[in-house]
């Protein structure tokens, strides 16, 4: 659960994002989900281990983006821009003085554009088998000794 500081930081922090030269680079739908996405991504990185932005490594980072912002309803259009934005926003707070390490973690969290991308298509994967097919013609697997085709194939 994020705490009223906490969340108090996230937004203030996002908010100073929203107004910096680096936000203006990215494209226009970006923008506009751009203060909602980030406070998620930040929001669900600390819930991961309980911890201060300040503190965050990257599987908190992996986590609130792949796990929280993947979650989050956001057209097909905009999606393509999400890693890329929590990238530089993380860059832009290590520029700040708010995060050390954000230049490095920024490439980390725009570096998972294709795991992103797989996690918010919330489509299952499909199962596939560990084991291959029994041929006709292979050992039956109960263990008799003769082939599939004349023992355990017809039951």
């Amino acid at each position: 659960m994020t705490s009223p500081y906490r969340q108090e930081q996230i937004e203030s922090w996002v908010d100073d994002f929203c107004a910096s030269s680096r936000f203006r680079d990215h494209p226009s739908p970006a923008r506009e989900y751009a203060p909602e996405v980030l406070v998620r991504f930040l929001q669900d990185a600390c819930n991961a281990r309980d911890v201060e932005p300040a503190a965050l490594e990257e599987p908190d980072l992996r986590s609130g983006l792949l796990e929280g912002v993947a979650k989050m309803a956001i057209p097909a259009l905009v999606r393509g821009a999400i890693p890329a934005l929590c990238g530089a926003f993380l860059a832009e707070m290590e520029a700040q003085g708010r995060i050390s390490g954000g230049r490095t973690m920024g490439l980390f969290v725009a570096a998972l554009s294709d795991a992103f991308a797989e996690a918010s298509t919330h489509k299952p994967k499909p199962f596939v088998s560990p084991t291959s097919k029994i041929g006709r013609n292979d050992p039956c697997p109960c263990g008799s000794g003769r082939k599939y085709k004349k023992c355990c194939q017809g039951r």
